[in-house]
Parts: structure tokens; C-alpha cells; sequence
């Protein structure tokens, strides 16, 4: 591989990762902010909230992902083979089918209101504003999903550069909306998810422009719907689906172990701890997303050199991210607690805050690797090996530590259970790429 190769992938890296990392920072800051907000502008059992709410928002997302990377992936190959009109099928059966589905997640939750904020853990002094956010958000469901799916295949499309601009348009929206619906007209948490639900419209509403102008490499198309295509796009994007589908899983068992162990108190602090969490967490899958079209794009042109090298650059970035973030949670996270616990009406909870956020920190450090290496085997169609990992890391390890550790150490057990499920999360990536590699060399 020569200088010139290297400098024009490490380019075209930088062209598509940077969007992917701000595009995911987007997703994430809409529920900061509505944290945020709510925090200052209602109360902390407001926040406690928002918080319960957030597993069914990451399933909604989640069955976004799904089929967003599995389309992103295929059209990807396609287009690396020049067979435009099975990319133009794959765009128009992603999109088609994320729509639907839903339409028909939103439709469900609204049926089943009551029954689902139980569910996710609402108590009597929560039950009144999980029913309140989660009723509102959850009718822009149908746009958050199909705004991603879009997001994802207008990088894939070749212009990363159009969805970071629409991802910030976006996020700011949803940040003077919030400001204004919560602080000015005092609609409380209704507000902030009003506030969010519209500026997720927005997001879909310009996507949707660029893939119905003269500009789109794709092209929607007359398509027989077939369960057996949607099911071979699901299948490459299940372990990313899952990955964001743990984050869901991960607040839930967190929120139910730490009423248990330390009641509403203890799931504000994680509230807090969760909003930075996702935040790294959207970072490594930013990452991982951007990485993905390219090694899909080389991998269809069976330039696994190039593979290779995308690869080893995305671990640099992904392992100085994850130190940068163990620095700051570590040595200073009292600005990030103070956001959303005021240090002067409630100094006990807010020095509760940093020591569970220093307990929490380790986490950070093996995340980027394991994120990476997760996405690289969906990238070139080992589906199995990233669901694996995404499985043992979300589903598995995590609970498992959570539960047994908390009914040891207490509440500071529920803090050190994220460190040792990242760490055999990134031992059993490095089982399975070994294994990959040397199958390939043999």
C-alpha cells in the first residue's frame, strides 16, 4: 500500500467518521438537553423520569439501526461493484420498512401507556412524568427512526458533510425549542419531548429533500416487499442493533437495581452518569459507523489491504477517545455532575454524584476497541462474530455483574459492574478476531 493510498484513506476516514461521530452526538444531546432542561426546570423526580423513559426510546432506535447498517453495508458493496439498481432497491426496502415499523412501535406504546411506564420501572412519585414525556415522544417515533435510516445512507450516498450540517440544525433546534417550550411557557416535561419530537421532524424532513433531488445517488424504486431481503438487512445490523438495544437493557437493570439498593436518589446519580455514558458510548459508534461504508466499499472490491488499514486507524482514534473520557470522568467530573444536581441545594446527592462517576470511570477505557472490532467484522459480513460480542457485552455480562455485585458491595457494586463487563467484552473480541485472522491467513 503506498503514501498516496494511505493519505487519501486517511482523508476520506476523517470525511466520513467526523459526521458519523456528530451525527450520533445529536442523537444523544436531544435527551442531555431534555435532561438538562427538565433538571433546572421542573425537579429532580422529573429527571428520574426522563431517564426511565429512555430503554423504549433506545428499542425504537435500536430497530432503527437494525436495518439502517445491514442497508448502509449491502448498498455499500453494490455501489464498490457498480450494481446501482440493487443499491436503489436496498435504499428503497430499508427506508420503506423502517417507516412501517415504526408506525407500528408508536402505535403499540400509545395502546399500552400505563402498562409500559410500569414496566420500565415508574414509581408513584414518577408514574405522572414518564407517562407525560413517554406519551409525547414516543408519536415522533415513526420520523427519529426513519431520520437515521436516512442519515446513515445519505454518508453512504457520499455527502457525510450534508448530514453533520443536518444533524447540528437539528440539535439546536431542539435546544432553543426545550428553552423555550420548558423555561418560557413552563409546559414542563410535555415541553422538553415536544421540543424534541419537532426537531427530529426537521432532521427526516431534510434528509427526505436530498434523496427526492436531482443530487441522490439513490433513487427510490418500485419494490415487491419481501421479508426474506428485510431479514438478510437485519441480520447484518443485529449486532450494532443490539449494541444500542444494551444501552436500553443496561438503564433498565441499572434503574431497577438501584431502586432496590439506593431508591429515586440512586437513579438520578445514574441519570447523569448514563447522559455521559451514551455520549462516549455515540462516540465509538460514530466511529464504527463511519468506518463502515469504507471497509464494506474496499472489502466489495477485495482490497483487504486497505481493510486493514481503515481498521488500524479507527482503533488509534477509538483508543484516544476512550482514554480522554476515562481522564475526564476520572480527574474532573464535577462540571458534568453539576448540570443536573446543583451542588448548593443538594450538596450529599451531588458529592454522591462524583464518587459513583470515579467508581463508574474504568468502563471507559476498553469500550473503543471493543466497538470497533465489533463493527469491523459486520463491515465484512461476519455477522455472527459482531453479534457475539454485542450480545456478551449488552445483554450478558453486564446484567450479570450489575446483579451479583450489588447485592455484595451495595450501590458502589452497581458503579464497578460497567468496568468488568467491558472488560470481558474486550477479551471475547480479541478471542474472536484472533480465530478471524487466522482462518484468513490459513
Amino acid at each position: 500500500m503506498t503514501k498516496n493510498n494511505k493519505a487519501y484513506i486517511r482523508s476520506k476516514f476523517m470525511n466520513y467518521v467526523l459526521p458519523s461521530v456528530a451525527a450520533m452526538w445529536v442523537y444523544t444531546i436531544y435527551t442531555m438537553v431534555d435532561g438538562m432542561f427538565v433538571a433546572r426546570g421542573v425537579g429532580k423526580e422529573a429527571l428520574a423520569a426522563v431517564n426511565i423513559s429512555m430503554p423504549m426510546i433506545n428499542v425504537a432506535f435500536a430497530l432503527g439501526i437494525l436495518l439502517a447498517v445491514g442497508a448502509s453495508t449491502r448498498a455499500s458493496i453494490y455501489k464498490g461493484r457498480g450494481d446501482n439498481q440493487k443499491a436503489d432497491r436496498i435504499f428503497t426496502l430499508s427506508t420503506v420498512t423502517v417507516a412501517c415499523v415504526g408506525i407500528i412501535v408508536a402505535a403499540m406504546v400509545m395502546v399500552n401507556l400505563t402498562s409500559v411506564a410500569r414496566l420500565l420501572g415508574a414509581t408513584d412519585e414518577t408514574m405522572d412524568y414518564v407517562k407525560s414525556y413517554l406519551g409525547v415522544i414516543i408519536m415522533f417515533v415513526p420520523f427519529y427512526m426513519t431520520s437515521y435510516n436516512l442519515e446513515v445512507l445519505i454518508k453512504a450516498d457520499g455527502f457525510p458533510k450534508t448530514a453533520i450540517k443536518t444533524s447540528v440544525a437539528g440539535a439546536m433546534t431542539n435546544i432553543v425549542l426545550d428553552a423555550l417550550f420548558v423555561l418560557v411557557f413552563h409546559w414542563g416535561i410535555t415541553g422538553a419531548a415536544v421540543a424534541t419530537g419537532l426537531s427530529q421532524v426537521l432532521t427526516f424532513t431534510v434528509y427526505l429533500r436530498h434523496f427526492l433531488s436531482d443530487r441522490s445517488g439513490f433513487s427510490f424504486v418500485k419494490i415487491k416487499w419481501s421479508a426474506h431481503d428485510a431479514a438478510g438487512l437485519a441480520r447484518l445490523g443485529i449486532a450494532d442493533c443490539v449494541t444500542e438495544l444494551s444501552v436500553g437493557v443496561c438503564i433498565f437493570v441499572f434503574n431497577q437495581t438501584l431502586l432496590r439498593v439506593s431508591g429515586n436518589d440512586g437513579v438520578v446519580i445514574y441519570t447523569v452518569i448514563s447522559y455521559f455514558a451514551q455520549l462516549i458510548l455515540m462516540t465509538m459508534m460514530g466511529i464504527n459507523q463511519g468506518t463502515q461504508p469504507l471497509i464494506s466499499y474496499y472489502h466489495g472490491k477485495e482490497k483487504r489491504d486497505f481493510c486493514g488499514y481503515i481498521f488500524r486507524i479507527a482503533l488509534i482514534c477509538a483508543g484516544i477517545c476512550s482514554l480522554f473520557a476515562f481522564a475526564i470522568s476520572m480527574i474532573y467530573p464535577d462540571p458534568i455532575v453539576g448540570i443536573y444536581i446543583d451542588r448548593n441545594t443538594d450538596p450529599a446527592l451531588f458529592e454522591r454524584g462524583i464518587e459513583a462517576f470515579r467508581m463508574y470511570s474504568p468502563a471507559f477505557i476498553p469500550l473503543g476497541a471493543v466497538i470497533v472490532m465489533m463493527g469491523y467484522f459486520t463491515s465484512v459480513e461476519l455477522s455472527r462474530s459482531a453479534m457475539s460480542i454485542s450480545i456478551g457485552r449488552g445483554l450478558i455480562f453486564t446484567s450479570a455483574f450489575v446483579l451479583i455485585l450489588s447485592y455484595i458491595f451495595g450501590e458502589a457494586g452497581v458503579w464497578i459492574s460497567a468496568a468488568l463487563s467491558e472488560l470481558c467484552a474486550l477479551a471475547l473480541a480479541l478471542i474472536l478476531f484472533r480465530k478471524q485472522r487466522r482462518l484468513y491467513l490459513q
